[in-house]
């Protein structure tokens, strides 16, 4: 079941529900979506911000071959731990030193605070914080 929003041309804004998109695009494509309020049938879709599902309410329907966004984050999140040296509590000053030419310039990670993330991006060094899908307080 996906939710969208819309305007008609009477600027009222209303919600729809539908099975998929694919009802949604045909419901559309067949003018059957009208303003509850005027019943216009000259209405828009809103995009209001971002809906991230993490299992599907139909697992059978579930195709495997196209990975989702948090398979992509543990995949980048394994490669980063297999590939890169893990300096621990001493990425702040690891980072520091590779970026000023103190150290050799390698691939690393570590443990960091925000506001330490914070402090190396404004002196212009690059980092990606990974993210532990695990571990998420929900």
């Amino acid at each position: 079941m996906i939710s969208i929003d819309f305007e008609c041309s009477n600027e009222h804004r209303f919600e729809g529900c539908f099975n998929d998109y694919d009802a949604y695009k045909d419901q559309l494509g067949r003018g059957l979506i009208a303003c509850p309020l005027c019943n216009s049938r000259d209405v828009r879709r809103l995009y209001t911000g971002c809906s991230i599902q993490a299992k599907s309410s139909d697992t059978s329907r579930m195709d495997k071959k196209y990975p989702t966004m948090f398979d992509f984050i543990r995949s980048f999140n394994q490669f980063v731990r297999e590939h890169f040296e893990n300096v621990g509590g001493d990425f702040v000053n690891a980072a520091r030193a590779i970026h000023y030419g103190l150290e050799e310039e390698r691939c690393i990670y570590g443990e960091s605070s925000p506001d330490e993330i914070q402090e190396l991006h404004e002196e212009g060094i690059d980092i990606i914080p990974l993210i532990d899908l695990d571990n998420v307080e929900h």
